[in-house]
């Protein structure tokens, strides 16, 4: 599966193996600070949730008995673990947040929240950053809820594939984060600029980030 873009920037093909990345790898403390906010929702049920960027899928084992939500990932092998757990209640597609496939998938669903660790930092230019949030916000209900890190807000990385090997693995494909643009750093002032351009509210913590329609 080749994705759609719409700008002309250089990408790698991540379609073409089942690229390794984090399915096996611990909860990132930023999702984790996600998670244990929403575990204090108590009327956390029957909510329509997307997860960008599902690694190990324990957002998913958290909510998805009482909650519908849908996973996207950019690794395979991340969603091939996804479908393993074999829960009607999540769904997984492979699908990178920048590109018109996941338009798409904005356009035929509407959520009650939204997570995503790191909006900006993997993004090819600023013309994809852009149309990523007007397809999240969009897809947001009234009254739902975007929710990311202030650490993630931080980050500027890149993927890249890589041939791997390890004693348990032998020779494997994975994705190897390396640093990217500084331009990937998502500064308050931005995200409040595009907040309201879409009239969304944006709360902020020392933690979390939390942009409400």
């Amino acid at each position: 599966m080749i994705m759609n873009y719409n700008c002309n920037c250089k990408k790698f093909i991540f379609s073409d193996k089942n690229y390794s990345y984090w399915e096996n790898r611990k909860t990132t403390s930023d999702e984790m600070e996600i998670l244990q906010m929403l575990l204090l929702e108590n009327d956390l049920k029957n909510k329509e949730i997307l997860h960008i960027g599902i690694g190990n899928s324990d957002f998913a084992k958290n909510f998805y008995l009482n909650n519908k939500i849908t996973g996207i990932s950019i690794s395979k092998s991340e969603i091939n673990y996804g479908e393993s757990l074999n829960n009607k209640n999540y769904k997984v597609f492979f699908c990178d947040k920048y590109s018109l496939d996941f338009a798409n998938i904005c356009k035929q669903n509407n959520f009650d929240f939204i997570i995503d660790t790191n909006l900006k930092s993997y993004s090819c230019c600023l013309k994809t950053f852009e149309f990523m949030i007007h397809n999240i916000f969009k897809s947001i209900k009234p009254k739902g809820m975007l929710i990311t890190s202030v650490n993630g807000m931080k980050w500027f990385k890149d993927l890249k594939p890589k041939l791997s090997f390890s004693f348990r693995k032998f020779f494997f494909y994975k994705l190897k984060e390396i640093n990217g643009n500084k331009h990937n750093i998502l500064l308050p002032d931005e995200l409040g600029n595009l907040s309201k351009k879409y009239n969304i509210k944006m709360s902020i913590d020392d933690k979390l980030c939390y942009l409400k329609k």
